[in-house]
């Protein structure tokens, strides 16, 4: 089966959970002999270069890219008060990809393109015009939901009045969109059944992340510091971070040796500016795997965004105790498995992490739990077979 898999973004490096969701996907395809093409739009905030594929992937897809400019127009903003159409999806569209993708499919006999994300669906016309065979679109996260949360966390009139109708704009397009395929891969069930309940009529089916567990590593049941991870280039993280680092002296004032490490990219001035006695902002980490199981417990308070967050998968994967939020855990079958904690309030943060802090005992539980759980609900080797088969279902 040959796919042509396009991309709203490089999948090297890895430097954020869609870039190791893309990757996962891509694994699978390939586990499964799948001959795959890669192409991936490449942007001043995610620039693609070949050096950062590894190798033995490199062989497998040939990858091209062809850069495009995302920035936000001020003039073209305007423009599109007045027009149909989101002006996020709109901004990912280029000439330069559209000939590319054309090129490639006319050249090459393609039985499936799969598009990761909202941000490659402008292509889907100048495919269907060349192209008739399946296209699927894989959805990470309901996009509307967070650009609504984005909306209603903004405190400028003026700005929240805008960003309302730019959600509007995308929830039209999303859901328009979506019955113009010819299949969704939702990573989550939530999703899928948010998208039934907006009229999709497009088959879709939950594919998680697969996720792999290295044997290898070794928790250290005995570390009880917190740390946070997110690149600090999207908002859910930034007001994720911004949280915990509000309630962290709280914690300290009962656990007075407790330590915060923020990890992730992109870090502003703002945070620096507001480093607290015994938190450290560590930046990019390239071995977490490493760093988390010598450092202790991971504390995700999220209060906006949409679709399973992949950093806690893989840190559950390695056996990390969590405290996260119930939309944090979303997409997570919890309830009857005691992988994570569920803490909501700001009382409950506190008190789960002073909790977690204190009894390593229950740190051990929950971890080996996470372990079981992965191996359960994200192998890779299941995951892999039911996404070629919905693929090549007619």
């Amino acid at each position: 089966m040959k796919i042509l898999h396009i991309t709203s973004k490089p999948i090297f490096p890895l430097v954020d959970g869609g870039c190791v969701a893309m990757k996962n996907l891509l694994d699978g395809l390939l586990v499964e002999n799948a001959s795959v093409k890669h192409l991936a739009i490449s942007t001043k905030k995610h620039p693609f270069s070949l050096e950062n594929y590894p190798d033995a992937i490199l062989e497998k897809i040939a990858p091209k890219s062809i850069q495009i400019n995302t920035d936000v127009c001020i003039v073209d903003a305007i423009k599109h008060l007045f027009k149909k159409g989101s002006y996020n999806v709109a901004r990912f569209y280029s000439d330069s990809v559209k000939n590319l993708i054309v090129k490639e499919l006319t050249t090459t006999n393609y039985e499936v393109v799969i598009l990761e994300s909202l941000y490659c669906t402008p292509y889907i016309a100048a495919i269907r015009a060349v192209f008739e065979g399946k296209i699927i679109v894989r959805i990470h996260n309901i996009e509307s939901d967070i650009w609504s949360n984005y909306a209603s966390n903004e405190t400028n009139p003026f700005k929240r009045l805008y960003l309302k109708k730019l959600t509007n704009d995308l929830k039209s397009y999303e859901f328009d969109i979506l019955n113009k395929v010819d299949g969704i891969l939702a990573i989550t069930e939530e999703n899928k059944i948010k998208l039934g309940q907006n009229g999709i009529k497009t088959k879709c089916i939950t594919i998680p992340v697969a996720v792999d567990i290295n044997e290898q590593v070794q928790q250290d049941y005995s570390a009880n510091n917190l740390f946070h991870i997110g690149a600090m280039n999207w908002q859910p993280n930034i007001e994720s971070a911004k949280r915990l680092i509000k309630l962290f002296p709280e914690i300290r004032k009962q656990s007075k040796e407790t330590k915060l490490h923020l990890v992730g990219s992109n870090f502003s001035s703002e945070f620096k500016q507001n480093e607290k006695e015994k938190m450290y902002i560590e930046g990019f980490v390239e071995n977490l795997q490493h760093f988390a199981p010598n450092t202790g417990i991971l504390v995700a308070p999220i209060i906006s965004g949409s679709g399973v967050r992949i950093k806690i998968l893989e840190m559950m994967a390695i056996g990390i105790p969590i405290i996260t939020t119930k939309l944090g855990a979303e997409g997570i079958l919890h309830e009857n498995h005691n992988c994570l904690i569920i803490a909501n309030s700001d009382e409950e943060i506190i008190r789960e992490s002073l909790r977690l802090i204190n009894d390593q005992e229950l740190r051990k539980e929950i971890g080996q739990n996470a372990i079981a759980y992965i191996k359960k609900y994200h192998n890779f080797k299941v995951i892999s077979q039911q996404l070629i088969e919905f693929i090549q279902t007619k």
